[in-house]
């Protein structure tokens, strides 16, 4: 009976690298957006993404995701899966929010108000993400709010 060294490497099913937990990411509406699912195992690996829980990729060997330009609609919850011979493993959810600064409407806002008392001039609509920080001006000045 011979005893042998086998030269063999054993199969070995789909890991993730590196943190492999979920994250958040904030992007530029218009910049361009690439995601990575970094994963072990024996080759050939291949990678599928979802985008809110719908595919968006067949079973292919790229393990980058990139959107060129970022809209409003892009935003929402990114995961791959990771597939070989031996079996799958499943990326935790990267949510990507798109942040972006709507337009204020031209529209002039008169205000009448006795002398002496407080003027509420309210901001006007403004589609955005995040909440903008709103600073106010009279003749170029700055005007710091009273919350009273």
């Amino acid at each position: 009976m011979e005893w042998g060294i086998s030269t063999e490497s054993p199969e070995v099913a789909p890991y993730l690298r590196g943190a492999g937990r979920g994250q958040q990411q904030v992007v530029l509406e218009g910049n361009r957006l690439v995601l990575t699912c970094l994963a072990g195992g024996s080759w050939p690996l291949q990678y599928r993404w979802t985008f809110n829980n719908i595919n968006v990729t067949d079973w292919a060997p790229q393990y980058r995701l990139a959107l060129p330009s970022l809209k409003r609609t892009d935003a929402g919850l990114y995961q791959c899966m990771v597939r070989n011979r031996m079996g799958a493993v499943i990326h935790r959810k990267t949510e990507v929010q798109v942040a972006f600064l709507g337009t204020f409407s031209a529209e002039e806002q008169r205000k009448t108000v006795i002398q002496g008392r407080p003027a509420i001039i309210s901001l006007p609509p403004l589609a955005s993400f995040p909440r903008p920080l709103v600073t106010w001006y009279k003749d170029g000045h700055k005007i710091i709010p009273n919350n009273q």
